[in-house]
């Protein structure tokens, strides 16, 4: 146990240098740093469009009013910001640094290869961008709704850090095919089409819609249950389910990678 607070503790200290040196690398650039920014807004917009029409119509969708899919839009908003800021720029060069060679130097690296490999870039402008914008929109909507308790707001941030874990799994999964495609760069554009399912509530999909994108590709376990939370519409199975799905899913995700890994040979050959 020791050892293994330990290890996190080191990777925590490493991330932090890591993302000290992709928030210098990016000021390096301003320019690209605001034009990022400015088209992260305009893509926030875009989602907040769904708010303007619901609020303008005055009607439910599924059994949620306007002021509920505020809470929905704004924590999809927000989660965004860990998959887009954190996570998505790792997994789309991933195919590019196993081609080029650089995966063979971090795989030399005396820390997790894993995690050197999906976390070693960030960036801040999209991160601070969508975070800041969803937390206003999502405390908007709860406000008009009488705001949250300490106990239901401590239980929306945990759903909301199993959601990120289960997001990472389910995005990391299918690109361990990198190993032996080498050039998996279709599959990240597919798996990255499917981040928009998030953006209305998983009522509004069928019941066979449901189930699989809650259990089989758990897409709705990323902001939906965290929402569903927050406004005390959330079943026993799924606070349970939304506890249990990032282990199983992080252990696949480790298992398909662990043996990716023995499959891949080295850009030399």
């Amino acid at each position: 146990m020791r050892n293994a607070l330990r290890e996190l503790g080191k990777h925590l200290r490493i991330y932090g240098m890591l993302f000290r040196l992709n928030v210098m690398s990016q000021m390096e650039y301003r320019a690209n740093f605001v034009t990022g920014i400015m088209m992260e807004l305009g893509y926030m917009v875009t989602k907040i469009l769904y708010i303007v029409v619901a609020f303008r119509a005055g009607k439910s969708i599924a059994g949620f009013g306007p002021d509920e899919i505020l809470v929905f839009v704004g924590t999809f908003i927000a989660v965004t910001g860990f998959y887009a800021g954190i996570i998505m720029n790792n997994f789309f060069q991933l195919s590019t640094i196993v081609k080029d060679g650089s995966f063979d130097t971090l795989m030399t690296k005396p820390v997790s290869l894993q995690f050197l490999a999906t976390f070693r870039r960030s960036d801040i402008g999209i991160l601070a961008t969508d975070l800041l914008g969803g937390i206003v929109v999502t405390a908007i909507g709860l406000s008009r709704l009488g705001g949250l308790d300490a106990l239901r707001l401590a239980g929306y941030g945990f759903y909301i850090a199993c959601g990120c874990a289960v997001g990472y799994a389910v995005y990391l999964i299918p690109m361990t095919l990198v190993f032996r495609l080498v050039n998996a760069q279709a599959i990240a554009q597919v798996t990255d089409s499917f981040w928009d399912f998030n953006n209305v509530p998983m009522i509004v999909y069928g019941e066979a819609g449901r189930a699989i994108g809650t259990y089989v590709i758990p897409m709705f376990v990323i902001t939906s249950f965290p929402s569903l939370f927050a406004l005390g519409s959330m079943t026993t199975v799924q606070m349970i389910w939304g506890a249990v799905a990032p282990i199983v899913f992080l252990a696949i995700a480790r298992f398909a990678w662990t043996k990716g890994i023995r499959n891949y040979s080295s850009a030399s050959g």
